[in-house]
This record gives structure tokens, sequence and C-alpha cells, in this order.
């Protein structure tokens, strides 16, 4: 399956990339997965996991206007606190991490794949979105990545 092929399965099963990231909270709040989450304009928070308490007020019938407030204010684990719009990415993570050695054997050749909408690689979407200051963050990141 090609990329294109990919984007249009992605906007068929969610509709919208929203509707997707909206789905993506909900599953690793039910698994309790951890994940990294990147944002548009500041530093990405790592391995934290999504509340619950915006999937407890869905459960028990909260309304649009209660669901709106808790997506405007998101606590993670980790005590950050963010609105969904500020959202860029979320990367599931395994339960446990990685250690240093499992992330010092990944492979980042597939990195200056071309894979973005505009031709940009691996390399350049996780410099991107994970607002890497050095190529050490960018090999660091990357190996997270696809470890993942």
């Amino acid at each position: 399956m090609d990329i294109e092929e990919g984007k249009r399965r992605l906007q068929k099963v969610f509709g919208s990339r929203e509707q997707m990231l909206g789905q993506m909270l909900i599953d690793l709040w039910r698994t309790g997965q951890p994940c990294d989450v990147t944002f548009y304009d500041r530093g990405p928070i790592l391995n934290v996991k999504v509340p619950q308490s915006i999937f407890l007020a869905l459960c028990y019938g909260a309304g649009p206007k209660k669901l709106k407030q808790l997506l405007d204010r998101i606590q993670f684990s980790d005590g950050t606190t963010i609105a969904f719009g500020e959202i860029w990415t979320i990367n599931p993570m395994p339960t446990g991490g990685f250690t240093d050695d499992e992330l010092a054997e990944v492979d980042i050749a597939e990195a200056e794949q071309r894979l973005g909408d505009c031709g940009e690689t691996m390399r350049e979407m996780i410099r991107a979105t994970y607002h890497c200051q050095s190529r050490a963050e960018e090999d660091r990141f990357l190996r997270r990545f696809i470890a993942s």
C-alpha cells in the first residue's frame, strides 16, 4: 500500500485528522498505553498517559458544553495541561518504554525516505514535530518513533 492509499483509508475510517486523534486518545486511555504527544509551537511531552476524566465524562453522558471544557484542558499523567487543538501528533509508545541499549540497536536508515505530503523525509518530519535542536535529538526521537 502506498502513502496516498493509506491517507485515503484513514480519511474513510476516521473522517478527519481530529477524529483520528480523538480515537487515538480513547484507545490509549482504554489500554493505559503511554504515548508521546507533539505540539505545533513547543516541545513534546514524552511517555505520558491519557487522563480518564474526558472518557469518564463521555461514559456518563456529559453534554457538548462539558466535553468542550474537558478538551480545552486535558491534563496528562506528567501534569502537563493542554487544549486538544494544540496537539500535532500522538505517537503510541510501548508500556515500559525502551532501554538505552534497545534504542541504540534501532536502524534509522529509513529516516531518509521521503514520506511526507510535500516530499519530506521521516527525519525532517520528526525534526519538525518533536522540535529537535540537534542531529543527536533527531536520532533519539527517530529511534523512539521507529521502535514504537
